[in-house]
């Protein structure tokens, strides 16, 4: 499916292409090939600076990056979020039949030879020696020459027109251009021909993009067709959209080519967005089915679009995702980027295997434990952990805990396996914070699982809270400070909407057991009850819990260790 959604682009390409040639291919003064949509490549110039300048439309940038997502394919150095039904509309767009593209799907030998023929004619055509210049019958001599009764190019007089009453061509303008050069030819040509000519004429002699220019146009090439969720493309449009206001507005002062980037990847957004929401509606109710009760509300969840183009449901959001690296072991010792498995998805990938940024690759052997600190891995119907890699899901070996000491093996996951679920293996209501992965030793070309993002499906949120702030030395009753403490963490638990509240208490092990129990038990009862008057909302379900000294954080071994195992955590889980 991959390698044939990349040789339907090089169709499209092809097909739009072709659709403005075939009517001209008797022309003997220019290439048929030169006659495509005005998105098409503009032909080659007298001059090498004006050539740069004039390859860089709309039409051809996306053959070229047809072509190259093609040979990456073929070599398996990349993954790109399009499928056969996202390109179907592209190509209805363009003017193919749906019914032959649909035919073609289902001959992708035939379809590959099309594509091969579109990538050899058209490079052959850039390629060729004679240079050719403008659609219509107007040769490139004719174009420059001053040889005129009045003395002014063609060229001359088309930027006078345009500079005057802009590019789109008229019959008015036409016959003024011919006026100020004192010849016949433009009114001659249809206003489809003199459009090419004068776009063409327009795109030579305009300013060139700047440095800045074309670095940030190239990292939106990639941007807009890797788009994580739907909030991510959502802020690249309105990023877009703000940027041709400015334009607009002479707020921005933009290059021609600059111009046309921003209007044509704001449309490659556009598209692939419209696709992430229908993945993304489909996703939310396949969990939902599974687990009706399990919703923290719709400002909550949000779908996220994994390298293999899968949509991932998280009903935490962006709070699903792993926090902290505790500890990890690369066979080369390579630590720069082990900060990128943290937070969410967030991978960008080019056609070369080098070029890729947002990735931590274990290494052969490697280990990596991630710790969740915000929330927590809990079990629900369905897959419950979701291990964002590049590529195909090397052999890796995952197991999860509770205090990063005793781990509990989940097992292997590997091929397209990328969702866990840890069902089988723990106990229902159970909460996890760490996970630990292991690399088992199989070459790729990154070594070693190659990690985006960790995030919990099944997940409960967490908030710790620090005794000291709360209470004084052996007292339940909250101090005034800790209802302060409180106040600002109303926010943190209402954005959730519903859900169950479990309030723990924790303490050191200064004290006798049971004194701790009942000390811990009592905390979590004061913090429990001046929640619920912060928060009358009846969509939360309350209960406590004290744990006394049985779950500490860190050994109880240093006065400063036994101050972080004093505390009270409060748990949301989905209601």
């Amino acid at each position: 499916m991959k390698k044939l959604s990349f040789l339907l682009i090089v169709v499209m390409v092809y097909s739009c292409g072709n659709t403005a040639g075939e009517s001209k291919k008797n022309d003997t003064q220019v290439s048929s090939k030169s006659q495509t949509s005005s998105d098409s490549q503009t032909t080659k110039t007298h001059s090498n600076n004006s050539s740069d300048r004039t390859t860089n439309s709309e039409l051809n940038d996306l053959f070229n990056m047809g072509k190259g997502m093609l040979e990456a394919s073929e070599k398996g150095e990349t993954d790109f979020q399009l499928d056969t039904e996202m390109v179907l509309d592209m190509l209805e767009q363009s003017g193919v039949s749906r019914e032959s593209m649909e035919k073609l799907i289902n001959n992708p030998d035939s379809l590959k030879v099309l594509a091969q023929q579109a990538m050899k004619e058209r490079q052959e055509t850039q390629n060729a020696e004679e240079i050719v210049f403008l659609k219509g019958k107007i040769s490139k001599e004719q174009l420059t020459s001053k040889n005129t009764s009045t003395g002014m190019s063609l060229e001359e007089a088309i930027l006078i027109v345009q500079a005057e009453s802009g590019p789109k061509a008229t019959m008015a303008k036409l016959k003024k251009i011919d006026s100020l050069a004192g010849t016949n030819m433009m009114s001659q040509l249809d206003l489809t021909e003199a459009g090419y000519v004068m776009r063409d004429v327009e795109r030579i002699n305009e300013v060139p993009a700047t440095t800045d220019e074309k670095r940030e146009m190239e990292v939106l090439s990639k941007l807009s067709s890797q788009v994580h969720s739907d909030i991510e493309a959502t802020k690249l449009l309105a990023e877009l959209t703000r940027k041709e206001q400015d334009i607009e507005s002479g707020k921005l002062n933009a290059s021609p080519e600059y111009q046309r980037a921003i209007k044509f990847n704001k449309s490659i957004v556009n598209t692939y967005r419209n696709q992430i929401v229908r993945k993304a509606t489909a996703a939310k109710k396949k969990f939902q089915q599974l687990n009706p009760d399990l919703y923290f509300g719709d400002d909550v969840g949000i779908t996220y679009i994994s390298s293999q183009k899968t949509a991932v449901y998280l009903p935490l959001g962006k709070l699903s995702f792993a926090d902290k690296v505790v500890k990890f072991n690369h066979p080369k010792l390579l630590s720069q980027q082990v900060n990128n498995v943290l937070g969410e998805p967030d991978v960008i990938q080019g056609y070369d295997i080098e070029d890729i940024t947002g990735i931590y690759s274990l290494g052969l052997a490697g280990t990596l434990t991630v710790q969740f600190e915000d929330n927590a891995l809990t079990n629900v119907n369905g897959p419950d952990l979701y291990i964002f890699e590049i590529g195909q899901i090397e052999p890796t070996d995952l197991e999860i805990s509770k205090d990063g000491k005793n781990w509990i093996k989940v097992g292997k996951i590997d091929g397209g396996t990328a969702e866990v679920d840890i069902g089988p293996f723990v106990k229902q209501g159970d909460l996890f914070y760490y996970v630990r992965l292991k690399d088992l030793k199989e070459e790729s070309a990154l070594p070693g699982a190659d990690i985006d993002a960790i995030a919990a499906i099944g997940a409960a949120m967490r908030l710790n809270l620090d005794s000291q702030v709360l209470f004084d030395s052996g007292k339940s009753e909250l101090k005034p400070e800790g209802v302060s403490t409180l106040k600002e963490l109303v926010n943190s638990i209402t954005v959730l909407k519903k859900g169950k509240v479990i309030v723990e208490g924790h303490t050191d092990d200064v004290g006798s057991e049971t004194t701790n129990n009942a000390l811990s038990l009592a905390r979590a009862k004061s913090v429990s009850k001046a929640l619920r008057q912060l928060i009358p909302s009846t969509q939360f379900k309350w209960q406590e819990k004290g744990y006394g000294e049985s779950q500490p954080l860190v050994e109880n071994d240093s006065d400063i260790n036994r101050a972080k195992n004093r505390r009270v955590e409060i748990l949301i889980l989905p209601n």
